[in-house]
């Protein structure tokens, strides 16, 4: 299993590089909302209580996908060291199964994920589409970066998501 694991802070494109990557690759998408989504569904404004729901979810479909050889595109919002755990037990899942990880990561300059963050596509996925909770977020960009993985980088304020899918596709 190759596990192509897209990660940056909300509205840097990890959804819409993924899907472009995707269509290049033939490799299934696995979006962060699709686990988020469902416990938001069912907790509701619970959702931060019943986060361990989404990792379990998580946890199991990159194990099931590693034991089944299944490549994969997984996108993530890596937010501090509170993400340090997951993030290793991700890497020790995949790799225990004989897998192995592609880290992207993907960037923009604060100003851009500011505007970014009320484009009417971000509604279709309960993704967070208030500008004053985005600039507060991203008031330290530093905490969106994995520290302890070598990951590809990518600006997406100066690559459209077609050309970020072809550098990837160029790195792999």
């Amino acid at each position: 299993m190759k596990l192509i694991f897209i990660y940056g802070p909300p509205a840097s494109g990890k959804l819409t590089v993924a899907e472009k990557l995707a269509e290049r690759t033939g490799i299934p998408l696995f979006h962060n909302h699709l686990s988020r989504d469902l416990v938001k569904d069912i907790y509701k404004d619970k959702l931060r209580e019943n986060y361990a729901l989404v990792d379990r979810i998580r946890f199991d479909v990159l194990d099931y996908c590693s034991k089944n050889d299944t490549d994969l595109i997984f996108t993530y919002v890596y937010e501090g060291s509170d993400d340090d755990d997951n993030v290793r037990e991700f890497i020790k899942t995949v790799e225990d199964n004989k897998g192995e990880i592609f880290f992207v990561e993907l960037s923009a300059n604060r100003d851009d994920l500011i505007a970014r963050v009320g484009n009417e596509s971000r509604k279709r996925y309960k993704k967070l589409t208030d500008p004053e909770i985005m600039k507060t977020i991203t008031e330290d960009m530093d905490i969106y970066s994995i520290p302890f993985v070598k990951s590809l980088k990518i600006d997406t304020s100066a690559l459209s998501p077609y050309k970020a899918a072809d550098a990837i596709v160029e790195n792999l």
